[in-house]
């Protein structure tokens, strides 16, 4: 899986220059039980991604969301109105 190697590169990257963490952003929003107990069956969402960041042996923290900022309101509208959302 090439995005695994990519991961793992840019972690080895972040280290060599210091960092101590390094955050693979979002899992599904379960209990952690929920997360181990399902984390082979369930396909949807993001629970693949969460298999590919449970292979690499992190731990769970939770954090406020990511939030974005327009502004350019129509601008913006006329930009997602083009993606279809």
């Amino acid at each position: 899986m090439p995005t695994y190697l990519l991961q793992w590169e840019a972690m080895r990257w972040a280290a060599a220059r210091g960092c101590t963490e390094y955050d693979l952003w979002g899992i599904p929003d379960a209990a952690e039980a929920d997360l181990e107990a399902g984390f082979n069956s369930q396909s949807d969402g993001l629970w693949g991604v969460y298999r590919v960041k449970r292979g690499f042996g992190g731990e769970i923290r939770r954090s406020v969301g990511a939030y974005e900022k327009a502004y350019r309101p129509l601008l913006y509208r006329a930009y997602r109105g083009l993606l279809g959302g």
